[in-house]
């Protein structure tokens, strides 16, 4: 007879921190108006049992700049695009979600970041 066994601590999955790639991706726009995107990933680190996945589709995706990136593409989480309306560097890019995501979620709320630079010629900054 075989017998299986799973090991399990006793506890639930956790998660304890957010890889957001890419790290440090600039747009360059030919002038205002246009619109170039570029996606975001978030890769979660959990513990119970340790192991990484991608959690793009269930973090919450916003930036400190949205005159300039937007994340409001349906259907495209992590999508970032260009308003076309202004420029800016070191634009902070921050992906939230409970470390606990259940129903409801629980938790501690754990966020990953990443920046992107936008640039159009002749745009002051």
């Amino acid at each position: 007879m075989l017998l299986l066994a799973s090991i399990n601590c006793g506890r639930d999955q956790q998660l304890v921190s957010i890889q957001v790639l890419p790290q440090g991706a600039t747009l360059g726009l030919s002038g205002p108006g246009e619109h170039l995107s570029i996606q975001f990933t978030a890769v979660g680190s959990y513990v119970h049992p340790p192991e990484s996945k991608d959690i793009t589709n269930t973090v919450v995706w916003s930036t400190d700049s949205p005159q300039v990136i937007d994340f409001s593409t349906p259907g495209s989480p992590g999508l970032a695009t260009s308003t076309g309306n202004a420029c800016g560097t070191n634009i902070g890019i921050l992906a939230k979600v409970y470390s606990r995501p259940g129903n409801p979620p629980s938790g501690n709320v754990v966020l990953g970041t990443s920046t992107v630079n936008v640039k159009i010629p002749n745009c002051g900054s």
